[in-house]
């Protein structure tokens, strides 16, 4: 029986693009804010609990800006990613 050598450019050889993975920066600032409201939470219970307007206190203000900061940073990673997949795109052909 004779062995079938596969050609280099068959889709089994062929590499797809890379996934984008986020940078150390995009860890390190939801990280940072999760940890800094975490130790508020347990440490400055009074200073969350201060009203700002209404029902509404420190705490639900700073968990908002946390969420806007989480939303913020992955929709430059995504459009980082996507910009980066274009240009290996272009590169390619």
């Amino acid at each position: 029986m004779a062995h079938q050598h596969a050609h280099p450019d068959t889709p089994r050889f062929r590499q797809g693009p890379r996934p984008h993975r986020p940078s150390r920066s995009f860890a390190l600032v939801n990280g940072l804010t999760f940890v800094v409201h975490l130790l508020l939470a347990c440490a400055a219970e009074d200073l969350l609990a201060t009203r700002v307007a209404g029902q509404i206190n420190l705490g639900v203000v700073a968990l908002l800006a946390q969420g806007s900061l989480l939303l913020w940073t992955a929709a430059r990673y995504d459009r980082a990613a996507h910009e980066e997949a274009a240009h290996e795109s272009t590169v390619e052909h």
